[in-house]
């Protein structure tokens, strides 16, 4: 069951402070590696990035649809993936955030449906190996916060707990300021408002082969 939300933050302005925080994040990765300033602003992009996920799987009404969605932009975003932070066009030891989400969102689909079978459970345990096997962005930890906010929709003191846990266990202390993402989060209010949604998916690309180009620059 999902959560009643109370708040002034929409679904749009969510994904607008997780989007500038992602490019500030970015920048600093590539340009500025000696500031950490940057990265720990950073932080607070990806969690708001898992919300967004699990918010998506209930307000889209085709989730296959949705999937291929993800599935799509990993595509594509993974050359400009590759250019802006390996300088390579293919690079396999490390894949693009895009293949997190859409294994993330078979992870909600699987555990809405152990609800109703537990034969859910093997599909959910082999999308965690997945993550960990394929290097995807943020690896198996990513997929596992992405869980933990579908299981904590009613009890956000075990979000703050599971989300600190998961941060820390897996990136380490740095990490723990992603845990400002939880700020914006808890004032949302469900609502959609603005939903230029394509805008969006195309922008992850296309800021990672802007920011690869202007590093052949500067």
């Amino acid at each position: 069951m999902e959560e009643q939300k109370q708040g002034f933050l929409n679904n749009f302005t969510l994904k607008m402070i997780a989007i500038i925080t992602m490019v500030i994040d970015h920048v600093g990765y590539i340009f500025f590696p000696d500031q950490p300033v940057f990265r720990y602003i950073g932080r607070i992009a990806f969690p708001i990035f898992c919300f967004l996920i699990v918010e998506g799987f209930f307000h889209t009404r085709n989730h296959m649809n949705y999937l291929i969605r993800l599935i799509i932009f990993a595509l594509i975003s993974e050359i400009p993936f590759d250019l802006a932070f390996r300088q390579t066009l293919f690079d396999w030891q490390h894949q693009n955030v895009f293949i997190t989400l859409a294994l993330g969102l078979i992870c909600i689909f699987c555990m809405e449906e152990m609800n109703r079978s537990r034969r859910y459970i093997f599909p959910l345990l082999l999308t965690w190996v997945a993550a960990y096997v394929i290097h995807c962005d943020y690896s198996l930890g990513g997929v596992l916060l992405i869980c933990m906010f579908y299981v904590t929709q009613n009890s956000p003191g075990t979000r703050f707990i599971l989300t600190a846990l998961i941060l820390y266990v897996f990136w380490g202390a740095p990490e723990l300021y992603g845990l400002i993402a939880l700020i914006p989060i808890a004032l949302y209010n469900g609502e959609r408002g603005p939903s230029p949604k394509m805008i969006f998916y195309w922008f992850y690309p296309a800021h990672l082969l802007i920011l690869y180009v202007l590093s052949l620059y500067i």
